[in-house]
């Protein structure tokens, strides 16, 4: 009975032309024994266009030379999406780096582990491309989620 409630309560929103409401992506982010979730910071239409502010940088303690886990979810791992990270070196020079595109379906997490143990993590940024392409080729930016580290 509940499988005949379902499908009918489906059929109506195809037949009337409604949709479940959709969410923006989330990404989440797990170090330290901490999980946390992040809205996009900036989020934009497909075409990188109508954008609107969402929140400010979550925060996540990551003492140095430890890893942060960063699982994106299915709509961000379908399209394409890059994680750039800031951290500072053992002899205080800040570097940043990143993992170039992921996604396409193939690319549902990832792991930021730095290239010195002495190394200090201090922001991750999510990016995730629109449709359109800039004149030099790149992908537009069409959203970003961020997260400041604390030690």
């Amino acid at each position: 009975m509940r499988r005949l409630a379902a499908l009918i309560a489906a059929s109506a929103l195809v037949l009337t032309g409604c949709s479940l409401p959709r969410h923006d992506p989330e990404v989440t982010f797990h170090a330290n024994g901490k999980t946390i979730r992040v809205e996009p910071a900036v989020y934009c239409d497909v075409n990188g266009d109508n954008c609107a502010e969402k929140t400010k940088p979550a925060q996540l303690r990551v003492p140095a030379g430890k890893v942060v886990q960063i699982s994106v979810d299915g709509q961000l791992a379908d399209g394409l999406w890059e994680a750039v990270f800031l951290y500072r070196d053992a002899a205080g020079k800040e570097q940043t780096t990143g993992t170039g595109l992921l996604g396409k379906g193939e690319n549902f997490t990832y792991t930021v582990s730095l290239p010195n143990k002495t190394d200090q993590l201090l922001g991750i940024e999510i990016h995730e491309a629109a449709a359109a392409v800039l004149e030099t080729g790149q992908p537009l930016l069409r959203g970003y989620w961020a997260v400041e580290i604390t030690s």
